[in-house]
């Protein structure tokens, strides 16, 4: 009477045995592989790439306006302080962030003279090509702030990708994990039930395989690959610490930036409205929480751990930042235009002066004739 009792447990401990074998087994295999994922080879980030040269750094840190005074030049004089009359605000604005006011000041001046000067009508010309040069500074100024978002902004996808082809591997290894051990625990109890070994054994084989199935399923799709990633040249970090002398940012691009955006409104710059969108789009968290002083940290520091989240995010604010600085464009033309539309405007009066000056010299030169005839 016994000895089918105490076989029929017998065959229960060896069935539980050969499962938990089988499925530590199948789970040191997995976690090998698994980990052999999260060795990827260094992160190559090539972190100076992005920057400009040493040399133009300290070039940029030469302000233009300097060679405007170098001489004792009483145009340039009075220039200084005065505001145009016959430009926009906008046209204003934007020739004081590509340090071009007092040129424009200039280019007034000279139109009124120009009509009866010829040497004015010629320094005219000469200031007006230095507006157009300055202009296309900026525009490559502008060229060199995206480049270097884009650049960096290139450099976070590339990470990017390598931590979802880890993440998308090991997501595939976990669920064939799960897969394969609640097929065993069902094979297991199957078995228990086909050789009419029910009770305590199968349950416990159901019990341990749904769980550790279960575990595997749910850790699959919460885990997050994270990867060393350095920007000691951080372009963010001039934008949230609003620093007076930048680095990374032209001249022009950090004034434009810092410029009310419009008119007669409260003075919000550009660069409040991007800190703003930052936090109204959760890329840092809400304001003054741990967990904006934690992204904080680690966006606009010299880098560290990134997650793949934390890598979109980060690449989110270069790619509003860039959009912002692509905004100065749109001023510059409109500044041209106005440059352009007022020296066309001028030109009909400057002809006119220069004929009633050549008819002025040819009735002098007609009396000196005719007093010489007699």
């Amino acid at each position: 009477m016994w000895e089918p009792e105490r076989r029929r447990r017998i065959d229960v401990s060896h069935s539980v045995r050969l499962f938990l074998c089988v499925f530590l087994l199948v789970f040191s295999d997995g976690c090998a592989l698994i980990s052999g994922l999260t060795r990827q080879r260094p992160s190559e980030t090539n972190e100076r790439r992005c920057s400009a040269p040493a040399e133009q750094v300290e070039l940029r840190k030469i302000p233009l306006a300097v060679f405007e005074h170098r001489r004792n030049d009483r145009l340039a004089r009075e220039s200084i302080g005065r505001i145009p009359t016959s430009f926009s605000w906008r046209a204003i604005q934007t020739a004081q962030v590509i340090d071009v006011l007092p040129l424009l000041n200039q280019f007034e001046i000279l139109e009124e003279r120009s009509i009866n000067s010829t040497s004015d009508a010629l320094r005219l010309q000469a200031v007006h090509q230095e507006i157009l040069s300055r202009v296309t500074l900026a525009m490559l100024e502008v060229s060199s702030a995206v480049a270097k978002t884009t650049c960096e902004i290139e450099r976070s996808l590339q990470v990017v990708d390598r931590l979802r082809v880890a993440e998308n591997a090991q997501i595939r290894r976990q669920t064939l994990l799960a897969i394969i051990v609640g097929a065993a625990a069902a094979v297991a109890s199957g078995g228990l039930a086909i050789a009419d070994i029910s009770g305590v054994g199968e349950g416990v084989i159901s019990i341990i395989g749904g769980t550790v199935a279960g575990a595997l399923g749910v850790s699959a799709l919460y885990h997050e690959t994270g990867e060393s990633f350095r920007h000691p040249d951080n372009i963010l970090r001039e934008i949230w610490e609003d620093t007076d002398d930048p680095v990374y940012l032209p001249p022009s691009i950090w004034r434009f930036l810092r410029r009310p955006m419009r008119e007669g409104e409260s003075p919000r710059t550009y660069r409040d409205e991007t800190i703003a969108g930052w936090r109204l789009e959760g890329r840092l968290g809400d304001e003054g929480s741990e967990l904006e002083a934690t992204r904080a940290q680690l966006f606009f520091g010299d880098g560290g751990v990134y997650t793949t989240n934390d890598l979109q995010r980060r690449t989110q604010m270069l790619d509003s930042l860039r959009a912002t600085v692509l905004l100065l464009n749109q001023d510059l033309e409109q500044l041209v235009r106005e440059l352009v539309i007022q020296s066309s405007l001028s030109k009909p009066l400057r002809k006119t002066g220069e004929g009633l000056i050549m008819v002025r010299s040819q009735r002098v030169g007609d009396r000196a004739g005719s007093t010489d005839e007699i």
